[in-house]
């Protein structure tokens, strides 16, 4: 299947992009050159030179300009060049390839199809909570070697949680617990409550920090997925009985998993993620050990998606048997084979 070039993706976090260095991005197989001007406007260019096609990342900036590193010319963040080095007649054809760009949500956002159709309202909202201010958010960028759709597949049946994770996130609670799956003409939502039970290490651990003392909890997981590979989980754990399911989660520790999964090629992805919490909001040091903990259940993710992946590309066509806790990852397949087929069909 294609990829979906007219969609928003992120493609750096802000600390990435600057006007001293380019940074060299590829996004849906399009490689891309990002930085930034004099008033910080991030910008991103195709990473190719209309003269001779050298990268323009083989460059460097100067003047919060792209000066290629072949025969010199230079490009502003709309692409048009702007000197060349040799001649002062700078034809109208000099010039390249613009991506419509966007700082939102504590990320870069950029727009690798029809720049005409990228509208910036169109944004995940759902990912409001990583720059929030009611909010505390850390997260990271994880490069993996997988189709972007089983990095989806993974954060929508968190059954895994309870073998891959074993020793942070999951326990026998997960399994025991069974889904509820509700979906629109655009979303998916998986949910999973889990009653009075002994919370997993990573939400006993933040539990006791909160409280100072164990005790049993009621645990949740709301999963929401818009395509093309948008997914926030709310997720957290609150004393039993306190009527969390209800909203009232102010007595436990309540979090959200921000992911905005990036296609690099149809081999390789982008995994930016992030988690917001609204519990011990101001503690340094629990961001710094969160970041640790979330990034290291994230890279026995990728171990596992990476394994998926050479193993499907080697059985091409090869059936596989569905389970009652893939039925949100197989709508929200569905979802993403039917905006890609809309989008071929009008191009």
């Amino acid at each position: 299947m294609a990829l979906i070039l007219n969609a928003w993706y992120v493609a750096a976090w802000p600390h990435e992009v600057s006007a001293e260095k380019l940074l060299s991005r590829t996004i849906c197989a399009l490689p891309m050159v990002f930085f930034r001007d004099a008033q910080g406007k991030a910008s991103a260019l195709e990473d190719r030179c209309c003269h001779r096609e050298m990268p323009l990342s083989q460059g460097w900036m100067e003047s919060c300009t792209v000066r290629c590193g072949y025969h010199g010319m230079r490009f502003d963040g709309a692409g048009q060049c702007v000197e060349i080095p040799g001649q002062e007649f700078i034809p109208p054809g000099a010039k390249v390839i613009a991506y419509p760009v966007v700082e939102r949500h504590g990320w870069i956002w950029v727009w690798p199809g029809d720049a005409s159709r990228a509208d910036p309202k169109l944004i995940p909202e759902m990912f409001a909570r990583n720059d929030h201010p009611d909010w505390t958010s850390v997260g990271g960028t994880t490069y993996v070697r997988g189709h972007y759709e089983l990095i989806s597949d993974n954060l929508l049946d968190l059954t895994h949680e309870t073998f891959i994770h074993r020793e942070s996130l999951g326990n026998q609670a997960v399994i025991d617990h069974p889904i509820e799956v509700e979906h629109t003409d655009s979303t998916v939502t998986v949910q999973r409550w889990m009653f009075n039970h002994e919370p997993a290490p990573f939400w006993k651990r933040n539990l006791f920090l909160k409280l100072g003392r164990d005790v049993p909890a009621d645990r949740w997981q709301i999963i929401n997925f818009a395509p093309p590979a948008n997914i926030v989980l709310d997720v957290g754990v609150a004393p039993t009985g306190m009527g969390a399911r209800e909203g009232n989660r102010g007595a436990g520790c309540e979090g959200c998993n921000l992911n905005a999964i990036t296609p690099e090629t149809e081999d390789s992805t982008w995994y930016f993620w992030a988690f917001a919490r609204r519990f011990q909001r101001e503690d340094e040091a629990l961001s710094k050990k969160l970041i640790e903990q979330v990034a290291g259940i994230f890279e026995q993710d990728r171990v596992a998606i990476e394994g998926v992946h050479e193993t499907m590309k080697r059985n091409r066509g090869r059936p596989v048997i569905h389970l009652i806790a893939d039925k949100g990852q197989n709508l929200a397949r569905r979802m993403v084979e039917g905006v890609a087929e809309n989008e071929a069909a009008n191009r």
